[in-house]
């Protein structure tokens, strides 16, 4: 952990798990498309680009996405908050 001017740690956010689903979308990350637009294409809520990053862990930030990569997309969006525990106006 590293220090910041709050207090001695940095805050290390958990990453919460979404497990695979039949229902999921796969879709493969073209030239100038950003994790931000996918969630506005697919979830009409930019806001949202997290829970695609919960579901490919394999990367921690959204910039290190190579161009042609396979995400998942999790679908629906209902089935991701009724995971975690959450209610979520969609």
């Amino acid at each position: 952990m590293g220090y910041n001017r709050y207090n001695k740690y940095t805050m290390i956010q958990p990453v919460r798990k979404i497990t695979p689903a039949y229902t999921d979308i796969e879709h493969v990350l073209t030239a100038h498309e950003t994790i931000d637009q996918l969630a506005l294409k697919y979830y009409n809520d930019a806001t949202l680009e997290y829970v695609i990053m919960c579901a490919n862990p394999e990367y921690f930030m959204s910039f290190d996405i190579p161009i042609g990569t396979k995400l998942i997309i999790p679908f629906p969006l209902t089935r991701v908050f009724d995971l975690w525990g959450e209610s979520q106006d969609i």
